[in-house]
């Protein structure tokens, strides 16, 4: 998967610029503020739907604009043909265009395009809330399986319905058990295998790049360990009812399921060093690009923003090397100095492209 053109107008800093890429290495330059990562974010967009940094369109729009635009001319890994994806938004209206027709749902487009982004607040993954971590797995295996996607979509609904009857009608809540335990053993059998596969991808990927054997394991706990079928889960539903309703809510389940993320047999997040996490997250970030390589038969596009400052400059380079390996890949760098790495790349001054 490779990204041709991209066409931004009234986007974040950007009035109207139309970019041609390289298949392989893009380096945008620039200081900081020049609208690196407004780049990365528009291309992202085109893929997701909607941004890595906000949930707000307004704030994506160029001031003293109400509108933004953004294209993309994709073309897919042994195909001669090209996908166009628009994105308008437009009187507080988004419309996602795929070839020209609208699509209805963002999980239509969901997986279509392929992408492993890597930021500086990547560490977040290792040390802050779980829901981050939820989030990380549940779009991983979505952009895997569209089967997936649809249980997971379909069981936060029921779910939400639940909790609303708990609160209301809490005698009827019964109606949603047998789904709530269907869908939730499904979701977490697919945790646990994902995870353990990510986990295997991460040990190869650092071995083949530091020649160092297996310093990374991940434990899916899912709150449901003890319940070994439906019936028991539906069950434990009724039988716990009564602390439900005192708390307000379905309080066990897959949506409050944790990763633990370890480093040489110790926690990541307690034990690791700021390098440590840094690395534990770029390597994870190559193992799903890895993974999705695999399992959807195509290259993903990488997304890269300062993501490896805090590596020395020979653990970067080595990560590097092995970036130029991989697809299509997109980096910001603010030294020039930087761009030497990327020798065969097409490299990008945004300050002069904007002015």
């Amino acid at each position: 998967m490779i990204l041709r053109e991209l066409t931004i107008r009234s986007f974040r800093n950007y009035n109207e610029n139309i970019f041609n890429f390289s298949d392989k290495i893009n380096v945008l330059y620039g200081h900081n503020g020049s609208g690196k990562t407004n780049i990365l974010e528009a291309i992202y967009m085109l893929g997701n739907g909607i941004s890595f940094r906000t949930r707000l369109d307004r704030e994506l729009v160029q001031n003293g604009n109400d509108n933004y635009f953004l294209r993309g001319v994709f073309r897919e890994d042994g195909m001669n043909y090209d996908t166009n994806i628009e994105i308008a938004y437009q009187k507080k209206i988004k419309k996602v265009l795929i070839d020209k027709k609208e699509i209805s749902s963002r999980k239509d487009l969901i997986g279509r395009i392929l992408y492993v982004i890597f930021l500086p607040n990547d560490t977040d993954l290792v040390i802050a809330e779980p829901k981050l971590r939820r989030d990380y797995f549940n779009m991983l295996i979505s952009t895997i399986s569209a089967e997936y996607l649809s249980v997971l979509i379909k069981y936060n609904k029921l779910l939400k319905m639940r909790n609303i009857c708990i609160n209301t009608k809490p005698n009827e809540a019964y109606i949603y058990n047998n789904d709530i335990a269907k869908l939730s053993l499904y979701i977490a059998s697919e945790n646990k295998k994902y995870s353990k596969i990510l986990e295997e991808k991460m040990n190869e990927i650092y071995k083949s790049i530091f020649n160092n054997e297996n310093p990374y394991s991940i434990n899916y706990q899912s709150t449901i360990e003890d319940i070994a079928n439906e019936n028991e889960y539906i069950k434990k539903l009724e039988n716990t009812l009564q602390e439900q309703m005192k708390m307000r809510t379905t309080y066990f389940g897959i949506h409050r399921a944790e990763y633990q993320f370890f480093y040489k047999d110790s926690l990541s997040r307690k034990f690791s060093s700021q390098g440590e996490k840094r690395m534990f997250t770029l390597i994870m970030k190559l193992a799903s690009e890895k993974i999705l390589s695999e399992y959807r038969k195509k290259s993903p596009i990488l997304l890269i923003d300062d993501a490896m400052l805090e590596l020395d400059n020979s653990r970067r380079d080595n990560i590097l090397e092995y970036i130029k390996t991989l697809g299509q890949v997109f980096i910001t760098v603010t030294e020039k100095e930087k761009v030497r790495n990327f020798e065969s790349g097409e490299v990008f001054d945004i300050e002069n492209i904007r002015n």
